[in-house]
């Protein structure tokens, strides 16, 4: 994956450690960590740090999501797609531009289907998703951190040939 990916309107880039008071702060939004299964809540300027200096360094599939330079998410693949946006940019389709873009590189490089999912009742990760072009999949319960209590995720699928047809 790319060191950096540029949308129309974004920039995908490797977090630094300057961004870790900004992702704490979004994250740290309880309306945010609480569809995230794998950030606790709270989430302290520490927490973000500690992400930045321990993650984003070596997997190159995790990007901040910036508008002019100013982090307002995250998009990666790791074992599968994952997204959030801070609570002021939602609604604006970026976390759609985004994964939009973080996919096309993804099977680029690729042949292997993707997955992805989202905590049922969050509406928004599932319209991104399905204009995606992800399919339903399995219902699987995990425990979240944020909410210290098992959710069910929707997993979601999508092949490289339907992708190919959509783009």
């Amino acid at each position: 994956m790319a060191d950096c990916i540029t949308t129309k309107r974004l920039t995908l880039r490797r977090f630094r450690p300057a961004d870790a008071a900004q992702v704490a702060d979004l994250v740290g939004d309880y309306e945010v960590a609480r569809w995230l299964v794998r950030v606790p809540h709270p989430y302290a300027v520490a927490d973000a740090h500690s992400f930045i200096t321990t993650h984003a360094p070596t997997a190159k599939g995790i990007y901040a999501v910036t508008l002019a330079d100013q982090v307002i998410g995250s998009c990666s693949i790791e074992d599968e797609l994952g997204f959030w946006l801070g609570q002021p940019f939602w609604g604006a389709g970026y976390a759609t531009e985004a994964a939009r873009a973080v996919i096309a590189q993804y099977f680029d490089q690729s042949d292997a289907d993707l997955v992805s999912g989202y905590v049922i009742g969050n509406d928004a990760s599932s319209n991104v998703l399905q204009k995606l072009g992800f399919e339903r999949g399995n219902i699987v319960e995990q425990t979240s951190l944020s909410a210290q209590e098992p959710v069910h995720i929707q997993k979601m699928v999508l092949c490289k040939a339907d992708w190919d047809r959509r783009t």
